[in-house]
């Protein structure tokens, strides 16, 4: 293991420098505080101390947590969307972004660990796998946070408002006409928690009965994920007339399942999505979908996450900060005679 002595000789100081240097002191000069961080990080050493950062002055460092188990990460456009217009607010207030991985140099680390090797201030968690042991040891922490699309009574959010979403979507497929509408959602969890029971409001407010059969599973942003859980829906007996894709990945999956059939969208069935993506507003058909405000989602997150940095957010229980959606209609649904 990695040791203050070990760095203290490879940046020729001595070992209470290198102690000072680490915790950032005012009085070690910033250049040998650089060579003393790069040399520690080289080396793969990491304190392990937990409490240092809440005694040490401001990293100005802002740690960002994007890693699921879906292939997209930062690619997906929402995501991306949400990460840069967070890091232009959090840019504009001095702090620098770093993205979190599990090990530094040569040493594995925690999330938690890497933050606390970063001395960052905070963390923004865009989407992770909230099951995993380190992700939660992250929101167990007192570090402050804020998470996209996930809350509970330890970290507050920044999410669209899924009752409102749902209703729009199965609002307007009901006003078409449709009557036998699934919900082809993605894994369980929070966010899929939110919207099934959104969707069971939407159906209960025009006196549908919500049964099992309403609800087909599929796998967010997954193009493969969607086709094959539409095929499954194109082959029941009972074929649902509309389809509300978890997210529009996935719609375009559906969308190529239903031509590999020989069916036509909307001659034959009905589909929507979800998030709003560019590209599904220049397909043919052009989809109808929700749209969420990704810009304002991410300036929403670095506002709270920087105040609860400078420690002006109210104590008390985590804030939800629910920005409203934008239905955009398009030509992949249509009118049936009931």
């Amino acid at each position: 293991m990695v040791t203050i002595e070990d760095i203290a000789l490879r940046c020729g100081f001595s070992a209470e420098t290198v102690a000072r240097a680490l915790k950032g002191e005012p009085d070690i000069s910033l250049t040998e505080r650089e060579r003393v961080r790069e040399a520690a990080m080289e080396m793969g050493y990491f304190s392990g101390d937990a409490n240092a950062a809440s005694n040490r002055p401001h990293s100005w460092t802002i740690c960002i947590l994007c890693n699921d188990k879906s292939e997209w990460g930062v690619h997906h456009y929402l995501f991306s969307s949400i990460i840069e217009s967070f890091r232009n607010v959090v840019e504009r207030h001095g702090y620098d972004i770093v993205f979190l991985s599990d090990h530094i140099g040569k040493q594995d680390l925690t999330y938690l660990g890497h933050c606390r090797f970063r001395e960052a201030d905070g963390v923004l968690i865009v989407t992770a796998d909230y099951g995993n042991k380190d992700t939660r040891e992250l929101i167990e922490s007192d570090l402050p946070k804020i998470a996209v699309d996930y809350s509970d009574e330890r970290i507050g959010c920044v999410m669209t408002n899924s009752d409102k979403s749902m209703a729009l979507l199965y609002n307007h497929l009901y006003s078409l006409g449709h009557r036998n509408i699934v919900y082809m959602h993605g894994e369980k969890g929070y966010i899929t928690d939110q919207r099934i029971e959104g969707f069971k409001k939407a159906m209960a407010a025009k006196g549908e009965v919500f049964k099992p059969q309403d609800l087909a599973q599929s796998i967010y942003y997954s193009i493969k994920g969607g086709y094959e859980s539409m095929h499954e829906l194109l082959l029941r007996h009972n074929r649902p007339t509309a389809v509300i894709a978890s997210d529009d990945y996935s719609a375009i999956g559906a969308i190529q399942a239903v031509k590999d059939l020989r069916l036509s969208i909307p001659d034959d069935i009905s589909l929507v999505g979800f998030d709003g993506i560019e590209i599904t507003q220049c397909l043919m058909p052009r989809l109808t979908t929700i749209r969420q405000d990704a810009k304002g989602m991410g300036a929403k997150a670095a506002e709270n996450l920087i105040k609860q940095i400078l420690r002006v957010e109210r104590a008390g229980k985590p804030d939800q900060i629910i920005l409203e959606p934008e239905l955009l209609i398009g030509s992949s649904t249509k009118r049936i005679n009931l």
